[in-house]
């Protein structure tokens, strides 16, 4: 049995396996042309801008050199889950029904979970443990261009990088298989993973990850020169940090609201466009860089759970339905 899975799942396998090294080349090769710019131009280790030898200047002429890089390759890194578990997951089954060859393969000794375990185990296992490789490759090859990546804590950098993006893959290859058992539809089953796969990452991100670690909160007043974000002056929020929240008080300590419209005149600094608006503190709430794994973890074991829940529901499916 493991030797005929293999015969009919052998074009995928090695057709994805070919996609994620020729990907994962091109991250490395970026990395180690993103350090030969930096050893060149004396900001070796600069992951974000400071008043030593990091300075504003040199740091922007960095990231115009690989922004074009940095909007693609993520984009990329994105939609290779969902991709993998259309064509590796999509037909796994689904084809079998189509052609009726599930029939012959069941009607002899093989009992259809050796069968659906044996498919699912050739054709997913190498799929999630090359993304694996690929997401650690990627947070290797992406350290370097942290700045011009904005941090690897917002998306699409947490998403394309790490432990998730085998999650992820897991959980397109889990719904695909599972669709084609349902719908018995190749078609059916490729546009089933698409969509399940985006309301899930979506929803996931949007509704639970904010909430996965407790955020840092820093607090500062306008007389120091403290500011948010893309804001000039003195950030609260760390430029590789994923910020969650700011909030405004006028002297009393009361909360205010912000007007960032009435900021953009180019003799309009910031600190005075604050004190017109009797703001004289400010506060933000961020999730800091340091969190990235702990945010990787707790991610990675909700979709491993969503996966399982995915997989069982197609097993349950295989074992009660006619053939």
């Amino acid at each position: 049995m493991t030797w005929v899975a293999w015969r009919q799942q052998r074009p995928q396998v090695l057709a994805s396996l070919a996609v994620i090294a020729a990907v994962a080349g091109v991250v490395v090769f970026f990395r180690f042309d993103a350090m030969s710019y930096m050893r060149d131009n004396g900001i070796t280790g600069c992951l974000r801008v400071d008043e030593g030898r990091c300075e504003s200047a040199a740091m922007n002429a960095f990231s115009d050199e690989y922004t074009s890089y940095v909007s693609v390759i993520p984009l990329v890194l994105l939609c290779l889950p969902v991709l993998l578990g259309m064509f590796a997951g999509a037909p796994l089954f689904a084809r079998e029904f189509e052609h009726g060859t599930h029939i012959f393969t069941l009607t002899q000794s093989v009992g259809r979970t050796r069968w659906w375990a044996t498919k699912s185990t050739i054709a997913g296992v190498p799929v999630v443990v090359g993304t694996l490789v690929l997401g650690l490759v990627a947070t290797w090859g992406l350290r370097p261009l942290s700045y011009v990546a904005h941090g690897r804590m917002v998306t699409p950098g947490f998403e394309t990088q790490g432990l998730v993006l085998a999650a992820y893959t897991l959980v397109a290859f889990a719904v695909g298989a599972t669709a084609g058992l349902l719908a018995r539809n190749t078609v059916v089953a490729m546009a089933s993973t698409i969509g399940l796969y985006l309301v899930l990452l979506v929803g996931v991100s949007a509704l639970a990850r904010p909430h996965y670690l407790d955020p840092v909160e820093n607090r500062g007043t306008v007389a120091e020169g403290a500011a948010i974000g893309s804001q000039s002056g003195r950030s609260l929020v760390p430029d590789d940090a994923w910020r969650v929240d700011s909030s405004y008080f006028d002297p009393s300590g009361q909360k205010v609201s912000f007007d960032p419209s009435s900021c953009r005149s180019a003799d309009n600094s910031i600190e005075n466009c604050l004190t017109r608006q009797n703001i004289a503190s400010l506060s933000a709430r961020f999730h800091p860089d340091n969190q990235f794994w702990g945010f990787q973890l707790i991610e990675s074991v909700v979709f491993l759970v969503i996966a399982a829940a995915l997989l069982g529901t197609g097993v349950w499916a295989l074992l009660r339905r006619l053939l």
